[in-house]
């Protein structure tokens, strides 16, 4: 512990944080939505890092997400416009 430093938790997680309105534009009905796809549509910052699915915004189209975290507004959203969430281990 040094003066003036605060203390950081070694085991802290960096989430990718993407929110409903984001993955619907690159994406047609009833796709997949996996932490590869959407970086390969440019929608995350680090690749390495897990996604976590977040509830800004409306979504209109049927998608099949497969992420490390979904809020639970963002999963009745999802589940509301006809689509699923599969949560990764």
């Amino acid at each position: 512990f040094l003066r003036g430093q605060g203390l950081t938790n070694g085991n802290r997680v960096a989430f990718n944080e993407v929110n409903l309105d984001k993955p619907t534009a690159p994406f047609k009905a009833d796709a997949d939505v996996t932490p590869e796809t959407l970086a390969t549509a440019h929608l995350l910052r680090d690749s390495r890092n897990p996604v976590v699915i977040l509830g800004r915004g409306e979504l209109n189209v049927a998608l099949k997400i497969h992420a490390h975290r979904v809020t639970a507004g963002a999963k009745a959203k999802i589940e509301k416009a006809g689509g699923s969430v599969d949560l990764i281990a």
